[in-house]
């Protein structure tokens, strides 16, 4: 099961495969399955105790902000007599947070297949296989209620052992990424980088090496994007956390696309990081000719003091304009993430960051507060700090603000998220941009003329509606925004090329809050 995740921001508009569970249901082929997803269907309690009533186990993945749904499942399922295992981020990150929960049974921590492989093995009674205390990576209560957490499982070094997923127990059609329909396929695991505020090193590395990243081989990608139904899918998401994280992979990977032909029957997305691309121009062009049309960068910020101090000292904004402009170039869509209220960032700032991202004319941008996720250094160096404000993980939820900072308080980030997504999606600009570059038929975005009616459906209607119940409109933008972006505008008209903010703002400047003028 997948849990109803808090409607807030982009949320609402994107909707994944629950390629995890599709997996884990893989690794026990003997045994029937059915995947349920509250992301994509209404949660109907009475319904959800007639499944759990057929069923002898049930498998809850949880990310930060799904964990209450979560807790509520199993309350529902130990009603039943089921017994409960939770996985997935949250349950890894705070395991003895989730463990004491008393509907939960068995936590897995960290990588699931063999742990769930293992696991089921003995909820089925196998005398053959290993006993509970032997299985590594779950945490459980023994009979007296005391946690017991078994030690870590090592990683799996090679993922071509994994099964492919279960395809067959989801609904395609019900997948949408930014209005078209799109598949999840996982061809690597982990990140050999650090930002500061990301748990995937606490989910992906190995806890008796130095092992962070592994890769599938290219046979094995290419089986899995067959394996794929491209009549009931538009695009095929590489859904690991940078696709270009090797380079010479990457060229394999596309190289094997183009080769087999497979470009010109199904479009890619990916996550990539704009130094990889800065750096290597001639895979934006290798990008295109595979079929890659929707890419995802981390924007963050247009200060390079914050970039540095997230470990990304290797990027800076007029990079990351190049290589927008790269991608655009070649037609391909970008959505792009930033981060609001850095430590070290006022308003001010927060609000030149917000500029800084109108003038790049991303199809989508998520504006996300700065959050501490527990279980990471980052959670622990804000709590000794005593800045962290909630501990309801619903505010955890990439909308709300869960912590302050020196410079703003946990008030003053939320409503500079509302005033981002105030500012870049109610204005004219956007609109009008997206209209212009995907309703021309001989326009280098003529691969979204076919999903253009999905996409102010699903996108532009049902995603407004949802910022406006959030309290998003122009009301909310700020006077100084306005005057950046008035100022931007007057400077444009008056030399006919885009105003670069990133040109004016220096570190010293930037800390002195001075003018734009």
């Amino acid at each position: 099961m997948n849990p109803a995740r808090i409607r807030v921001g982009l949320d609402f508009i994107i909707k994944g495969q629950p390629l995890n569970l599709m997996t884990l249901a893989a690794v026990v082929p003997e045994h029937d399955a059915k995947l349920i997803d509250y992301k994509i269907q209404e949660f109907d309690k009475e319904q959800l105790k007639n499944e759990l009533n057929r069923s002898d186990v049930v498998a809850i993945t949880s990310m930060t902000p799904q964990i209450y749904s979560a807790f509520e499942i199993a309350d529902i399922a130990k009603q039943t007599g089921c017994p409960t295992i939770l996985g997935g981020y949250h349950p890894t990150l705070a395991s003895e947070y989730v463990i004491k929960h008393p509907s939960v049974d068995y936590v897995i921590r960290g990588e699931g297949e063999h742990t769930f492989r293992e696991l089921i093995d003995y909820i089925d009674g196998d005398q053959n296989k290993k006993s509970l205390e032997e299985i590594d990576g779950i945490s459980y209560k023994d009979q007296v209620g005391n946690v017991i957490h078994n030690q870590d499982r090592r990683l799996e070094k090679d993922l071509d052992k994994f099964p492919l997923p279960r395809r067959d127990l989801i609904d395609d059609s019900k997948y949408l990424y930014l209005g078209v329909r799109v598949a999840s396929l996982e061809s690597s695991r982990g990140c050999p980088h650090s930002c500061k505020f990301c748990c995937i090193q606490k989910m992906w590395r190995d806890p008796y090496s130095h092992l962070s990243y592994r890769s599938k081989s290219v046979k094995r990608i290419m089986q899995e994007i067959y394996d794929i139904d491209w009549k009931k899918n538009d695009f095929i998401f590489f859904c690991e956390d940078n696709f270009t994280i090797n380079i010479k992979r990457t060229k394999k990977i596309l190289n094997t696309i183009i080769n087999s032909g497979v470009n010109t029957r199904m479009y890619f997305s990916c996550q990539s990081r704009v130094d990889t691309l800065y750096r290597n121009p001639w895979l934006v062009e290798l990008m295109h000719q595979a079929g890659m049309r929707q890419v995802f960068l981390g924007i963050e910020s247009v200060h390079q003091q914050s970039l540095n101090a997230m470990n990304k000292r290797g990027t800076t904004p007029k990079m990351t304009r190049k290589v927008v402009e790269m991608l655009q170039d070649y037609g391909i869509s970008i959505f792009g993430g930033v981060i609001i209220g850095f430590p070290g960032e006022t308003k001010r700032m927060v609000r030149q960051t917000i500029q800084f991202t109108k003038s790049l004319n991303l199809t989508c941008v998520q504006f996300t507060p700065i959050t501490a996720f527990p279980g990471t250094a980052f959670y622990d160096e804000m709590k000794a700090q005593k800045k962290i404000t909630s501990k309801n993980y619903r505010h955890y939820n990439l909308f709300y603000s869960m912590m302050r900072t020196d410079e703003l308080t946990s008030k003053e980030l939320y409503e500079l998220v509302v005033e981002a997504y105030s500012s870049y999606y109610f204005g004219r600009e956007w609109i009008s941009m997206v209209a212009k570059r995907y309703c021309n038929p001989i326009g280098k975005f003529n691969w979204m003329l076919a999903s253009v009616p999905r996409f102010v459906k699903v996108v532009i209607k049902n995603g407004f509606e949802m910022l406006r119940s959030q309290g998003i409109s122009t009301s909310k933008i700020s006077d100084e925004l306005k005057e950046l972006s008035n100022a931007a505008k007057e400077i444009e008209h008056k030399t006919g090329t885009t105003f670069k903010i990133e040109d004016i703002i220096s570190p010293s400047a930037a800390s002195k809050e001075e003018s734009i003028s």
